[in-house]
Parts: structure tokens; sequence; C-alpha cells
């Protein structure tokens, strides 16, 4: 008895795959089609893989380019010394792999199972910061206050883009238990500028004035954090580039930001309007490329990896972001869902620790008979 061959049917064009055709497959549902059928079924590339139209709907977009250059661990045929770190990289990736979104629920549960796990029991003494483009204290700063209050957790650090609010306005605007820097804003703009960091009040802040810009095309403001019982430095900071502004200007600017600061131990948290999750399909103007390649020439990496900006009828992005040196010492990033405008929050926890120093011992004092 011959057995009659069942054959795969391509449903774009309805016409049997034959052995030995070229086939493009799905590598989430294992869809396949004929190769050349691929446009006009939709299938399309997503976080590195050929996924049909119908998964990519339901696939959350996520930049990652280091998936696809991890080491097997196989022999190698040549002398790769001077290359990419292996461990560094893949240290990154599990970073950009794990980011998440969270509502603010979710996040308090994810937060005491860290402290039961990891021994965060005094959570201030653990670096952890909190990033939000806020467009406008006197519209959100009011709801910025009441989300953070929700979340059962007190930032080292917290920076706000788009602030619209001087230097000596900032007394207006307190989060309890923080003492407030700002940068000024652009001169005769009234919307669309400013950027603030807020520092736990356990913390020593300095600002560092040779890192601040207020431009057209650049906002920043930087930070040196110290704690009197340790000996450790931290700095943070916050940048924002205008939309309108030259992307060439803010890169040449960032750079020089970039080589000012130490080899680690640095958070630059901001909104770079710069769509990371369009870096892989930018062979039209290289902008995007351009400030992924500044990054990593300078030892940066971000630790965001999925949408943070969304509006109605435009695609979701990811221009706002959390930049460090040192992704080796991040335990947790993400967004929060529940937002204050068309931003999401994004945060990062790290196993970063101050040391807190020894207690003094208390000297006997003599009473005088």
């Amino acid at each position: 008895m011959i057995m009659k061959l069942i054959k795969e049917v391509c449903e774009p064009c309805s016409r049997p795959i034959n052995i030995g055709q070229p086939l493009l497959e799905c590598e989430a549902c294992r869809t396949a089609i004929h190769t050349k059928c691929f446009k006009v079924a939709g299938f399309c590339p997503t976080n590195g893989l050929w996924v049909c139209k119908v998964c990519s709907l339901n696939v959350i977009p996520r930049y990652n380019p280091f998936s696809g250059m991890i080491s097997d661990g196989g022999d190698k045929f040549y002398d790769d010394e001077g290359g990419c770190d292996d461990e560094t990289i893949q240290k990154i990736s599990n970073v950009l792999d794990q980011c998440q979104s969270y509502s603010t629920a979710d996040l308090n549960r994810v937060v005491k199972e860290l402290q039961n796990s990891c021994n965060l029991s005094s959570t201030h003494s653990k670096f952890t910061s909190y990033f939000v483009n806020l467009d406008g204290n006197k519209t959100n700063f009011d709801c910025l206050n009441v989300e953070l209050k929700r979340i059962e957790l007190n930032f080292s650090v917290i920076g706000i883009a788009e602030t619209n609010t001087d230097e000596p306005l900032k007394e207006l605007y307190r989060i309890p238990q923080y003492n407030s820097f700002y940068q000024v804003t652009q001169e005769n703009k009234l919307k669309g500028t400013g950027v603030a960091l807020y520092v736990a009040n356990h913390l020593n802040a300095e600002v560092i004035e040779n890192l601040g810009y207020c431009t057209p095309d650049i906002e920043s403001i930087f930070v040196k954090i110290t704690q009197s019982s340790s000996k450790l430095t931290l700095i943070s900071g916050v940048i924002y580039r205008p939309p309108n502004g030259d992307i060439h200007n803010f890169l040449k600017s960032f750079d020089h930001i970039c080589k000012l600061l130490p080899k680690s131990g640095v958070r630059i948290m901001g909104d770079f309007n710069v769509d990371l999750l369009k870096v892989n399909g930018d062979a039209g103007h290289g902008n995007y490329t351009l400030f992924e390649e500044c990054l990593f020439r300078n030892g940066f990496a971000p630790v965001i990896s999925i949408p943070t900006h969304e509006r109605p009828n435009c695609k979701p992005s990811c221009i706002d972001n959390i930049l460090t040196n040192d992704p080796g010492n991040c335990v947790l990033s993400g967004c929060i869902t529940d937002r204050i405008g068309d931003h999401a929050p994004t945060f990062e926890f790290t196993d970063i620790e101050f040391e807190v120093g020894p207690k003094k011992k208390k000297v006997p004092t003599a009473t005088l008979r």
C-alpha cells in the first residue's frame, strides 16, 4: 500500500510546499510558507526571530543586540584577544532579556521577594534608580508623589525630565525625605525643557558642574553621591534630548560627558528620544545606530529593552532608559505600567551597597565626686 504524502500548504498562495522548495518558518508557532511569499504573509523579524503576522502582534518588541553574539563555548579556530568580553556581553544580554513591565502591585511583590532572598531588609542600603519624563511638574508632580508612595521602596535616586520648572521654583515641588537638584530651563521655553534629580536624604550629593548642559540639543544634570560611613562613590545623572534638536550636536556633547565620567559606578537616566527598537532597521539615516555606537564606545549599556513610550495611533518606542557602565551590578530592571502620562516610569535595582561603618563604642565617663 502506497501512503499518500500530505504536503503542507502555504497560506498566502494556497499552494503546497514541495520538497526542496525554499521555505520560511515562523519561529514562534512553526507556520511554514514559501520564502517568496513572506511579504504577502506579513512575516517580519522581531526580537531577532522571524515570526508571522499573528505572532508579531503578540510579541513585545525587545532591544537586545547581543542575543546572537553569545559564545556557545565551542572551540575557536581564531584568537579573539582584544575582542568583546563574552562574560560582559552575557551579563548585558541577560539584563536586557529579563527587563519586564510591572504593575505597582507586581513590583511590590518582587521587592518583597528580593528582600527575602537577597537580604535586602534595610532597603535604602542597596542603590536603586527611578526615572520618568513627567511632561510638566505643574500638571503631574502630585501624581508622581502618589505613585511613589504606592511603591513599597524608597529609591536612592529619582530622575525627572521635562520638569518645565526653573531652579528657583524647586521648593514648590518636594518629595518627602529627598533633596532636590534642578538644572536651569531653556530661556523663553515654557514646555519641553528642564531636568532634575532627587537624592534620598541619607545620602550626600554634590552637583558636578562641568557635566551640566542646557542647550537646544541637550539638557543634563549630574551629581556625585557619597555616604559619610562609606568610601564608595557613585554618579547619577539625567539627560534629556529635545526631539527637535540636532542629533549630531547631541551625540558630540553626550560623548564628551561620557569621556569625563569614571569607568564604573555611573547611572545615566533619561529621555533620549532615540528609539532603540529601531536600531536593527536603521539603514536609512543611521541616527539610532550612531547613538548605540556612542554608548558602547564609552563602555555604557542600557538596562531597559522594552517600550517606554506609547501614544494612540503610534508605534510603542523605547526612548527612555537607564544607562550604566557596570551592568553586572543590575539585579532587576523594567517599566511600571501605571503611567503618569505617555511615558512609563523606568527603574533599576542593583546589588551596590553603601557600607555601613561600625558603630562607635561609647567611652565610659568618670563621675566626679
